[in-house]
């Protein structure tokens, strides 16, 4: 396997079958914000990748036109890790979908004994369509609220098919089950990718991002948020900053400088998730140090991130 220089993030794919993720991973192979990113997925035949996708074919593994891959994982799921680290040219981001039956928990936890790869969070799709008529049959009730309960970020997907008054409906259910992970509303699988994977460049803009500027017509549900600072910043306050945040605040990453013991630490959150990792290379790290969120543009996203940091200053 070879060294890298800093671990490769991945996100667990989560839902019940027939929920969208097939979709939703298509969309983000046709719009991945820049990113390479590699697909694993239990059963290579679960995942029919759009044929104009697709500039190369070699076993199971397909290489994309936007220089992406897609592979099984088969039945050794470490050396399907193996595979995705050796990969040439490697990639930005891992990805896993895993079979609609699965525990998505149980995956995360296999990536957490791989020293070379780092959770991003787990996303959970769910079916507007069929929620209700899931979790009355009692052979699949569990298996869907396991999904729900363990997921970071929580889709509900195919709005369209329904009305608002279910939609409404169907977030009450999810908070029930999931009190700490975002929910948003989607049709077709459409979300853009920064909300998915966040951003995988944690370092702020030049300058603050105003709130309700986006870069993509279809994110204008969403808004952004940056704040640079060069003072050390107490890792437990911080901590502590970060679980007081609403699930408006759909993400969070940043650098900064820690004032235990002077070094440069990363920071990722995504609806309960928490992660804090010392960073060890700096080739890909400007000199600034700070923070960057994304939140839905009418959580006054903002205010609500000024307020909580300016105790850091």
């Amino acid at each position: 396997m070879k060294t890298r220089e800093k671990p490769l993030p991945m996100t667990v794919l989560a839902g019940f079958l027939g929920a969208g993720k097939t979709t939703l991973v298509n969309h983000l192979l046709r719009h991945p914000g820049g990113r390479k990113i590699m697909v694993l997925v239990n059963d290579f035949g679960e995942l029919p990748i759009d044929e104009e996708l697709i500039a190369t074919r070699e076993e199971n593994i397909l290489t994309l036109a936007n220089g992406c891959a897609c592979c099984s994982m088969g039945g050794d799921l470490f050396a399907a890790f193996s595979a995705a680290l050796d990969f040439t040219p490697p990639p930005d981001h891992l990805l896993i979908e895993a079979s609609g039956v699965a525990e998505p928990k149980r995956i995360a936890n296999f990536a957490r004994a791989e020293p070379d790869l780092v959770l991003n969070g787990i996303v959970t799709v769910i079916d507007a369509s069929n929620i209700e008529d899931t979790r009355s049959d009692q052979r699949l009730s569990g298996i869907l609220n396991n999904q729900i309960l363990t997921a970071h970020l929580l889709l509900l997907n195919k709005c369209d098919l329904v009305g608002t008054g279910d939609i409404e409906r169907h977030k009450e259910t999810l908070v029930e089950i999931n009190a700490s992970a975002p929910i948003l509303a989607i049709s077709n699988g459409v979300l853009p990718a920064d909300i998915f994977f966040g951003n995988d460049s944690p370092q702020p803009d030049s300058a603050p991002t105003e709130e309700g500027v986006n870069t993509h017509s279809h994110e204008s549900d969403f808004s952004r948020w940056s704040f640079e600072t060069e003072s050390a910043i107490d890792k437990t306050e911080l901590r502590e900053i970060l679980e007081t945040l609403p699930s408006s605040v759909l993400r969070l990453k940043g650098i900064f400088k820690s004032l235990d013991d002077d070094q440069l630490w990363t920071v990722h959150k995504v609806g309960s998730y928490i992660d804090f990792a010392l960073l060890t290379t700096y080739g890909d790290v400007s000199g600034r140090t700070g923070f960057v969120a994304i939140g839905l543009s009418n959580s006054k996203l903002r205010e609500i991130m000024n307020e909580a940091f300016d105790s850091l200053e």
